[in-house]
């Protein structure tokens, strides 16, 4: 009999990253999958890429939504309580045997909460890791803690969870899954996308996403409109991604339409797909804003990141990181220049974050993983 596997995505971003070890437990002789969506996917606000989810070929186990129109704090909290209720409830009829949480998430947060109430166990991607601001950080330590299989990105991500008392035969450095498309070469190339969005690429423009920050989520109209301003004194064809829907977001929404009406240079999208998000981080001139992405896959293109404010602080980077902590709007535009003016051949192109066959490891231990009383009643290992 298969393995049941329940897998949970609430975002364009999060199933982009996932989508390779959906495709290799769907392809799996020993696993069963089921995909369960909800969060940015079923917003017509972000996309509504569940579609996308579909037409990639995935059948969808359950998809709810849990996000309310308000994007304050006290929202965020009762969308936590909404998707814990719902993931109860699926799993009481589900019963898989491992629940898979990536990272950081509510959506994350909340399957991890119902799972281990209804002792299924936990396996966590990208636990361990490590960033100064933000809910997420909170939440990342809290599933961890939930959880009781363990994929670590880093060798210090996998310290970290071994440092937090997990149990050492279950904690494995597979590294980050968000790689393994790039070095399969699943991405646009130049030519299709220009094709495609009508953007000439000549290494200088600059792709933005730049999200709220959940612990400083009233000044995300002053971070954005830095950020803007800085980019209207360069007027470099700028290619912008709307947030996620993390409180403060509205903000970020309303600042972005505004400037694309008033300035020519810059083009908005709700979403993009991920092999097209790929694509264009290779062959842009710079990414500006706050994404992990910024740190995990521009690694792998050796492509300058201007990382603003301290939403992605205190997470490992490589060289091609041009921090900005202190964001005014003379500091970015500063940040800007220096990176756009960068030498490639003065940054070695590595990656801390794996070898591409992160998902691959990963499936492979959820297949061989023996599932018994060891496994569920957690111990602490100090």
């Amino acid at each position: 009999m298969k393995r049941k596997i329940s897998i949970t995505t609430g975002t364009r971003a999060e199933y982009g990253i996932l989508r390779e070890i959906l495709n290799q437990i769907k392809n799996s002789r020993h696993l069963e999958l089921h995909l369960i969506v909800t969060g940015m996917h079923l917003d017509k606000k972000y996309g509504k890429t569940i579609n996308e989810i579909k037409k990639d070929g995935f059948v969808i186990y359950s998809s709810f939504g849990m996000l309310s129109k308000n994007d304050s704090n006290y929202f965020m909290a009762k969308n936590l309580g909404v998707g814990i209720d719902k993931f109860a409830r699926i799993f009481n009829k589900l019963k898989p045997d491992i629940n898979i949480i990536f990272g950081d998430r509510d959506e994350s947060l909340a399957s991890a909460l119902a799972a281990y109430h209804l002792n299924i166990p936990n396996a966590h991607i990208h636990g361990g890791d490590k960033t100064k601001a933000g809910i997420d950080e909170y939440n990342r330590h809290v599933i961890t803690k939930s959880s009781n299989i363990h994929f670590a990105a880093t060798k210090k991500s996998f310290n970290r969870i071994l440092k937090m008392g997990e149990n050492p035969k279950y904690v494995f450095l597979t590294g980050s899954p968000s790689i393994d498309e790039i070095f399969k070469n699943k991405i646009l190339t130049k030519k299709q996308l220009e094709k495609k969005y009508k953007i000439q690429f000549t290494g200088k423009e600059v792709l933005l996403l730049q999200h709220p920050v959940t612990t400083q989520s009233k000044l995300s109209k002053i971070q954005i409109s830095n950020t803007l301003n800085a980019l209207s004194k360069i007027k470099n064809q700028t290619i912008a991604i709307m947030p996620n829907s993390d409180s403060g977001n509205k903000a970020i929404f309303k600042q972005l339409s505004n400037f694309e009406k008033k300035y020519h240079f810059i083009k908005t999208f709700r979403t993009l797909p991920r092999e097209d998000y790929l694509g264009m981080l290779k062959n842009c001139g710079v990414l500006v804003g706050n994404s992990s992405s910024g740190i995990i896959e521009a690694s792998c293109f050796n492509i300058p990141v201007v990382n603003i404010g301290i939403r992605q602080q205190d997470r490992e980077k490589g060289e091609n990181i041009f921090d900005v902590p202190n964001a005014t709007i003379n500091s970015i535009l500063r940040g800007i220049k220096n990176a756009l003016e960068s030498s490639k051949q003065h940054r070695t192109k590595r990656t801390i974050y794996g070898d591409g066959n992160a998902s691959k490891k990963i499936v492979k231990q959820l297949e061989r993983i023996t599932i018994n009383d060891k496994l569920i009643q957690k111990q602490i290992f100090y």
